[in-house]
């Protein structure tokens, strides 16, 4: 089951008439809404998170409803620009809720959303919860260590490398 309807999807669209002779069916609709279901599914599962398998929270079924149908909606316009003339802004209106589940999506990925669905998910930051930093700095070198780098440094120079 998607985490939302074709009617949710078809309301972004008031003169879109459904199930028409020679015009987009229900049936091609919730494909794509399940096509965008798997791919947010996919995203969340890769973070460790199945929706699917946990008991979802209000809040949590409405983020889900919202970019599933944020992403049917999208799939559902590119169709519609081929078949019928939208209203002012609709195309718009399309391209931006593309936007948003494309970067919701990418959100996802990067774990912005794990806390949400999770409290025991891993944190992409863990300097906040530590409340400290590694090692010690040291201000004046070691007797006998003169030529070496101090431990510090090192430490500086690691932590301001760049990961790519």
């Amino acid at each position: 089951m998607s985490y939302c309807t074709v009617d949710d999807v078809c309301t972004a669209f008031p003169r879109f008439v459904r199930n028409a002779a020679n015009s987009i069916q229900d049936t091609q609709i919730q494909d794509w809404i399940d096509d965008r279901k798997a791919r947010i599914r996919s995203a969340l599962y890769a973070r460790g998170i199945d929706p699917d398998a946990m008991a979802l929270t209000p809040d949590q079924a409405n983020f889900l409803r919202a970019l599933n149908r944020d992403g049917a909606i999208a799939d559902l316009a590119d169709a519609l620009q081929g078949n019928v003339s939208l209203q002012a802004g609709e195309d718009a209106h399309a391209a931006q809720r593309r936007q948003s589940f494309e970067r919701q999506v990418a959100e996802i990925k990067q774990g912005l959303y794990d806390k949400f669905f999770s409290q025991l998910a891993r944190t992409v930051e863990i300097e906040p919860t530590l409340g400290g930093t590694a090692g010690g700095r040291r201000t004046a070198p070691r007797p006998g260590n003169a030529g070496r780098i101090r431990r510090s440094a090192r430490i500086k120079y690691f932590e301001n490398r760049e990961i790519g």
